[in-house]
């Protein structure tokens, strides 16, 4: 599929998420962008995943991680998360690495009486595990608003790069998504999502990137979900296969976020 054709059929996706279905489910894993929802006090959410990216020039990266969200108070979340890279390259040498570990809290506003989509923040630091990398700061704004059966994302934000770890060169990039999903099926979501970031450099390219994917709830507290990641920008990922496994204990209900739009049907 050429990149024309596959932002058409992203956006026809999207309208088909738009048009009907019932329901919502949370953002999260395979998708990469935000919701505007916290755990709870006192609940734990882990999340095990694995990426299988193929990138253009050949490589083959595997990347099994865990996510751990603990709701800290009512609108508050803290997590931890990382991945370790399995790599093999076009001419087969492989190579194995941990990623960097992102420690971030996220802090949720509610919307207000049913005429605004509810907001939060995300913020953290993602810490380097391998001498000379770069710790970087991490920020994102969160928009999360429902529209009659269907549940939209949408995430703007920065990595910003420092020289804290001791690291020579450090770089910034900026990225914006935007994701929804509806419940086709009792308990089985149908997601989509679009992603585009940008390193701050004049010469940098921009990278984007669309996902369709769906997610099952088993039960209250586990959930099984994947999806598949097409790249649509040249510096892109060819595509990037996700599986994930999420298991929530929910002592207490967690935080919903806004009421429907006022106006939605």
């Amino acid at each position: 599929m050429n990149r024309t054709g596959t932002v058409i059929a992203a956006a026809a996706l999207f309208c088909g998420l738009l048009a009907g279905g019932r329901g919502k489910a949370l953002a999260g894993h395979p998708l990469g962008t935000e919701d505007a929802e916290t755990q709870g006090e006192g609940n734990v959410e882990v999340e095990f995943n694995v990426e299988r990216l193929h990138g253009n020039d050949g490589t083959r990266t595997t990347s099994p991680g865990n996510f751990i969200t603990v709701g800290i108070a009512p609108k508050l979340d803290l997590a931890v998360g990382y991945a370790c890279d399995f790599t093999r390259e076009s001419d087969g040498t492989s190579s194995r690495r941990m990623g960097p570990v992102d420690a971030t809290i996220k802090r949720v506003f509610t919307g207000g009486e049913k005429r605004y989509p509810a907001l939060g923040i995300k913020a953290g630091v993602s810490f380097p595990t391998a001498e000379g990398e770069q710790a970087a700061l991490l920020a994102t704004a969160i928009g999360e608003g429902s529209f009659g059966p269907t549940t939209v994302f949408a995430n703007v934000g920065a990595i910003v790069g420092t020289n804290l770890a001791g690291n020579a060169e450090k770089s910034t990039s900026i990225r914006a998504s935007i994701a929804g999903s509806r419940e086709f099926r009792e308990e089985w979501y149908l997601l989509a999502e679009l992603l585009w970031e940008k390193r701050v450099t004049p010469s940098a390219a921009s990278s984007g990137e669309w996902l369709i994917g769906g997610k099952k709830e088993i039960s209250e507290a586990l959930s099984v979900n994947g999806g598949i990641r097409w790249g649509i920008a040249g510096d892109s990922p060819h595509v990037t296969y996700l599986l994930g496994l999420t298991y929530g204990y929910r002592g207490n209900p967690p935080v919903p976020a806004a009421t429907p739009v006022r106006g939605a049907r």
